[in-house]
């Protein structure tokens, strides 16, 4: 499992690459502090994509009614429900908890 890249482990990095850096920070702390922090929050990408989320909630919350409107449509027509339908729905529904609930990891 791949561990997560953390933007103090960059500034890390930098630093231990580059001596310079290191005399740098000691000479005048608080600006070189800002200087690589900034540049390493440039170099770790970020996790979390909004609009590729929200496509995913909108798919899958789609997913989710038009499987309990069609089988509501069906039960009305006295016909039976087919499983795939009902599946289908479970599996939309499952998967908007999924990217709902917070992540154990994370705690």
């Amino acid at each position: 499992m791949e561990t997560q890249r953390r933007s103090a482990d960059e500034m890390l990095r930098i630093v231990t690459a580059n001596p310079q850096r290191l005399e740098a920070l000691k000479a005048n702390p608080l600006p070189e502090l800002q200087k690589l922090s900034d540049e390493a929050k440039a170099t770790t990408p970020w996790s979390g994509d909004a609009l590729i989320y929200r496509i995913a909630v909108v798919v899958l919350g789609s997913l989710a009614l038009i499987a309990a409107i069609g089988s509501i449509v069906l039960a009305i027509k006295s016909k039976t429900t087919p499983e795939v339908l009902v599946a289908l729905g479970s599996a939309g529904v499952g998967a908007l908890v999924g990217l709902f609930a917070p992540s154990p990891a994370g705690k």
